[in-house]
């Protein structure tokens, strides 16, 4: 190493523990107070709320004249136009040449040329040196002493014995919404069978016509 440490070094001066200074604490006094007294709540009973009158009016919409019914159409067979197929106007024309057939062969390859090599090494080989092993250098732990030392004595924690806090007391209010009046029960009904249309059936309106032909055995 070319950097050298030149002169003494200063160390640290030895200093007592001081506490340090802190400033007063000074309480403003509120310049806000109320004025006048407070009013509390009343004690009201309870009483049920206004509820406005129903009133229905009656409906200015009626129906006028008759109400025609659906007519009744009978069933008739649509007209259906001929099926006409037309000929064909596209005609081939000439023979038709098929592929030729071709036997299997196996392509053509090129030969390989392998070219020679112009690189060439010049000269010995120098081979790696044999070492045996031997463990680096390390530097001397050096412990440094411990330059912060508690002073004075140190206070314990006191014995303290357990016991309860202290729990406000439960206040339960009374409840101040009561029922009025009498309540009605469900009444008691038997089962019966709801109520069913009838079924109707109507007529089929396809009928087939004609001749139908057996398949042939």
């Amino acid at each position: 190493d070319n950097l050298q440490p030149e002169g003494d070094f200063a160390k640290r001066p030895d200093a007592k523990w001081a506490p340090g200074e802190r400033a007063n604490v000074i309480k403003r006094d509120d310049n806000l107070h109320p004025e006048g007294e407070f009013t509390k709540r009343p004690d009201g009973t309870w009483a049920p709320g206004e509820r406005a009158n129903i009133v229905r009016r009656d409906d200015n919409l009626k129906s006028e004249g008759e109400f025609s019914s659906r007519e009744q159409h009978i069933w008739r067979q649509g007209e259906r136009s001929d099926v006409v197929k037309r000929s064909d106007n596209l005609k081939p024309e000439g023979n038709f040449a098929k592929r030729p057939e071709a036997e299997w062969a196996p392509g053509e390859r090129a030969t390989v040329v392998k070219r020679g090599d112009n690189l060439h090494p010049e000269g010995e080989f120098i081979k790696r040196p044999d070492q045996t092993w031997a463990p680096g250098e390390r530097a001397n732990i050096v412990k440094r002493g411990d330059n912060l030392q508690p002073e004075g004595e140190f206070s314990k924690r006191p014995d303290a014995t357990w016991a309860p806090g202290e729990r406000a007391t439960v206040v339960k209010r009374d409840d101040n919404l009561h029922p009025e009046g009498e309540f009605h029960k469900r009444p008691d009904q038997t089962w019966a069978p709801g109520e069913r249309a009838n079924i109707v059936r109507r007529g089929d309106n396809l009928q087939p016509e004609g001749d139908f032909s057996k398949r042939p055995d």
